[in-house]
């Protein structure tokens, strides 16, 4: 028997991404992720994830760079890998679109995203004309409805279990549960 048992609650991306870290990373953890509703029911099954930072007053640039490298290395490695169409994470192309021109022209993630470039003015006057500055770029986008089934797979490749009941309170668990 596995010496220290851990319940995650929520079995949305939050969820299973902290389950499966948890379950891959220690195997003598039980974990159990506890949960109302599994996919294709969870909120974030009604979502795409176009992973694009935004910047936190509270919280040093520093850290929010670290944040976003840590989770565009993590999901690049799955778009480049043969797991991302079952994982359902691709890179996606865009841009940013102002119709100011923003106190931060270049901001601190754009190193970090694949090709990033302000468009010129005349390609701006071309594509959008009502419009003063544009950034150019390469993220990721996950799609969830597909995303959370791989997470759940994994989770039980790892040993981990999935339970459905509605959580009303953490203090309902046994004290020998991390949670």
């Amino acid at each position: 028997m596995k010496s220290v048992r851990v319940a995650v609650v929520g079995a949305g991306v939050v969820g299973l991404s902290t389950a499966v870290c948890i379950a891959e990373a220690l195997p003598f953890c039980s974990v159990t992720v506890l949960a109302e509703k599994f996919s294709p029911d969870t909120t974030s099954d009604g979502a795409a994830g176009v992973l694009f930072p935004h910047t936190f007053p509270d919280i040093s640039l520093e850290r929010q760079r670290r944040w976003f490298k840590d989770s565009f290395d993590h999901l690049l490695a799955i778009a480049q890998s043969q797991h991302a169409p079952e994982a359902g994470v691709l890179l996606t192309s865009g841009w940013q679109i102002f119709k100011e021109v923003p106190e931060v022209k270049k901001p601190f993630w754009s190193d970090l995203v694949i090709g990033f470039r302000l468009l010129t003015q005349d390609e701006i006057v071309q594509r959008f004309p009502d419009h003063k500055l544009v950034q150019a770029f390469t993220t990721l986008k996950c799609e969830c409805v597909t995303y959370l089934p791989w997470l759940e797979k994994r989770l039980r490749k790892a040993g981990g279990n999935m339970e459905q009941r509605k959580v009303g309170s953490l203090q309902e668990h046994e004290p020998q549960i991390v949670t």
